[in-house]
């Protein structure tokens, strides 16, 4: 379990409107779930963030899921990354009446917290 800072930064895989989004988060606790599955040994690194109501612009970006590495910080400035280009974490944002939900869905082979 790993208590992380509340800026949250999405850098897409394919081209969008930006090259990074930058998200303001309530505090959260992240903790990757170790699972055996058919292709082996995976950590599961769902994740739903309450975060400050973005722009619409950036709303309609994420409506639907986008391929994504999403990057967090810790108290002590050590960055941590869920996804990457080969396997990217799929991320939307689902708007809320005063904020939003940050959906991150992805599956590592390693512990994005090593």
């Amino acid at each position: 379990m790993k208590e992380l800072s509340i800026q949250i930064k999405v850098y897409p895989v394919s081209n969008m409107r930006q090259d990074v989004y930058r998200f303001m988060a309530d505090e959260f606790e992240f903790t990757p779930v170790p699972e055996s599955s058919e292709a082996g040994r995976c950590f599961n690194c769902n994740k739903d963030i309450s975060i400050s109501l973005p722009p619409s612009g950036v709303m309609k970006d994420f409506l639907a899921g986008r391929f994504c590495i999403v990057e967090f910080t810790d108290t002590r400035h050590r960055s941590f990354r869920i996804g990457d280009k080969k396997i990217p974490a799929i991320v939307s944002i689902s708007p809320n009446l005063n904020s939003a939900t940050l959906k991150i869905e992805c599956k590592m082979l390693s512990s994005p917290l090593l």
